[in-house]
C-alpha cells in the first residue's frame, strides 16, 4: 500500500496534466479556427462581389468596327480593369441589345419607334482595388476621355451601400475575433497555471540544488510546445471535419473554402497553439521561479 501511494505521489519534473491542457487548448483553437474560416469566407465573398460589379460603357453611334476594336484595346490595357485582356469586357451591339429587349417586351419596339435608339455597349469588370466610390469616379472620368465613348453608367448607390456595409461588417468581425482571441489567451493561461500548480515545489527543489532558471524552464517549454502542436492538430482535424460535414449540407461552401485557404487556417491554428502554450507555460513557470516559500503555500 505504501509503495502504491509512493508511486502515485511521484511526479516527473517538467510534466504536467495532459488531457485537461489538450482539451482546453484544442477547444480554444477550434473556436478561433471556425471564426477565421468565416472571416476568410466573408473576404472571399467580398472579392467576388467586387469582381462581378460591372460598368456599362455606351458608345457613340455610327462607329466603325476598327474604332470599336480600338476602344476595346484601350480599355483592357488600363490598370483598373479586372484582367488585362479581352475577357475582362463584353461587347453588346445595339442590334443585339434591341433583339434582347424586344424578346423581353414580346414585340419589336424598333418598328413602333421607327429606329433603334439603343447604343453599342461595352460591359467592363473592374479590379477590386478600384471598388471604392472615390476611385470609381476617377475611373469614370478616365473612360469618358477615350474617343468614341458617349456615357459611363454604373450603380453608384449600390456600390456606396456595399462599401459601407463591408466596412461595418469588417469592424464587427475584427472586434469579435479580438474578443475570442483574448478569451482564448485567458482560458489557456489559466488552464496552464492550474496544471503547473502541482509542479511548484519541484521547481523550488530544483532551485535549492542549484539549477538555473533556463535549466528548469527547458523541459516545461518543450512539453508546452508538444502540447501546442498536438492541440493545433486536433483542432485542425475537428475544423476540417466540421467544414466537410457542412459542405455536404450547404451547396457552394466548397467553392468558398478553397484548399489554399484551409491550409492557411490549419497552419495558423498550429502555430497559434504553439505560441500560446509556450508563452503561458513560460509565464506560469517564471511566476513560481520568482515566488517566495510562503507564496508557494498560498
Amino acid at each position: 500500500m505504501y509503495k502504491e501511494r509512493k508511486k502515485k505521489s511521484k511526479k516527473k519534473f517538467g510534466n504536467f496534466p495532459f488531457i485537461s491542457v489538450i482539451f482546453s487548448v484544442s477547444l480554444s483553437l477550434l473556436l478561433l479556427g471556425i471564426f477565421s474560416f468565416f472571416l476568410l469566407s466573408s473576404l472571399h465573398i467580398k472579392t467576388l462581389i467586387e469582381e462581378n460589379t460591372e460598368i456599362n460603357i455606351y458608345l457613340n453611334k455610327n462607329l466603325s468596327v476598327n474604332q470599336i476594336d480600338q476602344i476595346k484595346r484601350t480599355l483592357y490595357l488600363k490598370d483598373y480593369v479586372l484582367i488585362n485582356d479581352e475577357s475582362t469586357l463584353e461587347y453588346l451591339s445595339s442590334n443585339d441589345a434591341a433583339k434582347e429587349f424586344s424578346e423581353e417586351l414580346g414585340e419589336d419596339f424598333t418598328k413602333f419607334l421607327g429606329n433603334n435608339p439603343l447604343r453599342d455597349l461595352i460591359i467592363l469588370k473592374i479590379n477590386p482595388k478600384y471598388f471604392d466610390s472615390s476611385q470609381l469616379i476617377i475611373v469614370e472620368e478616365d473612360i469618358v476621355k477615350i474617343s468614341g465613348i458617349y456615357e459611363v453608367d454604373y450603380s453608384k448607390d449600390l456600390i456606396s451601400n456595399i462599401n459601407k456595409n463591408i466596412r461595418s461588417i469588417s469592424i464587427v468581425f475584427i472586434g469579435i475575433f479580438l474578443i475570442l482571441f483574448l478569451i482564448s489567451i485567458i482560458l489557456i493561461n489559466n488552464t496552464l497555471r492550474i496544471a503547473l500548480f502541482s509542479q511548484r515545489f519541484l521547481i523550488r527543489s530544483m532551485q535549492l540544488v542549484g539549477a538555473t532558471s533556463n535549466y528548469i524552464l527547458k523541459p516545461f517549454l518543450i512539453r508546452g510546445m508538444f502540447y501546442g502542436i498536438v492541440s493545433g492538430i486536433i483542432a485542425s482535424i475537428l475544423l476540417f471535419t466540421i467544414i466537410t460535414f457542412s459542405n455536404e449540407k450547404l451547396n457552394g461552401l466548397n467553392f468558398i473554402a478553397s484548399t489554399e485557404k484551409l491550409n492557411i487556417i490549419f497552419i495558423s491554428i498550429i502555430l497559434t497553439g504553439i505560441i500560446m502554450v509556450v508563452v503561458s507555460t513560460y509565464s506560469s513557470v517564471n511566476k513560481y521561479l520568482n515566488s517566495s516559500l510562503d507564496e508557494l503555500y498560498n
